[in-house]
C-alpha cells in the first residue's frame, strides 16, 4: 500500500507540480484567501480551483520588491524595519475584500512569485511609498538595511502599469494589446 501512495504523490508532483499551475507569467488568481506572511514579502494564500496539495497555504514571494529579513537580519535596525514590513502587510491583508495575485511565475529559486492586488491597491507600491521595501528584480540584495541612516530607503513609485485594466469594474489580465 506504501508503495502505492508514494507512487501516487510522485505522479501528482509530476503531472500536477506547482511548476506546471504557475508556469504562465501573465496568469492571474483571483479571490485568493490571505493566510498569514512570515514577513514583508513572504505571504501565505489559500487558492480556490486549484488542487489542495498545490493552492493550500501556498507561499507567494511579492514580486518587484524587497523587504528587510526577520529571520537573517543582521543587525537590530534591519529586525526593526522586517517587524514594520511584516506587521504592515498583515495589517493591509487581513481585513480585504477582495485579493488577488496577478503575473504569476517561478524565481530563479523555484519560489512563486506575483503581483498582489487587493482592494484594487497594489501591495508593492505601497510597501515602496511607505519605505517599508526597495526595488528587487532578482539580482543581488545590495540594499543596507543596517547602514541606513533611516530605517528605510527612499521613496519609488512604480506606476499605475502594475494592475491591470478594469472593464466593467472586473480586473483583465492579461491587459488588451496597446491601440496606436
Amino acid at each position: 500500500m506504501s508503495k502505492f501512495l508514494c507512487l501516487l504523490f510522485i505522479s501528482l508532483v509530476v503531472f500536477v507540480s506547482p511548476a506546471s499551475i504557475f508556469a504562465k507569467s501573465s496568469t492571474s488568481y483571483l479571490n485568493v484567501k490571505y493566510i498569514d506572511n512570515f514577513d514583508g514579502d513572504s505571504i501565505t494564500f489559500d487558492i480556490p480551483d486549484t488542487p489542495a496539495i498545490i493552492g493550500k497555504n501556498m507561499v507567494i514571494r511579492l514580486l518587484g520588491v524587497d523587504t528587510p529579513e526577520l529571520k537573517k537580519s543582521k543587525c537590530e535596525q534591519e529586525k526593526k524595519a522586517a517587524l514594520l514590513a511584516k506587521n504592515r502587510v498583515h495589517s493591509l491583508l487581513k481585513d480585504a475584500k477582495v485579493i488577488n495575485l496577478h503575473r504569476t511565475g517561478r524565481g530563479k529559486y523555484f519560489r512563486i512569485l506575483a503581483d498582489i492586488e487587493f482592494d484594487g491597491k497594489d501591495l508593492a507600491t505601497i510597501l515602496l511609498n511607505e519605505e517599508l521595501a526597495v526595488p528587487y528584480s532578482g539580482g543581488t540584495r545590495d540594499h543596507d538595511w543596517c547602514g541606513a541612516t533611516n530605517l528605510r530607503p527612499p521613496t519609488v513609485n512604480r506606476g499605475s502599469s502594475i494592475l491591470p485594466p478594469v472593464v466593467n469594474g472586473v480586473y483583465v489580465w492579461p491587459p488588451p494589446p496597446k491601440q496606436e
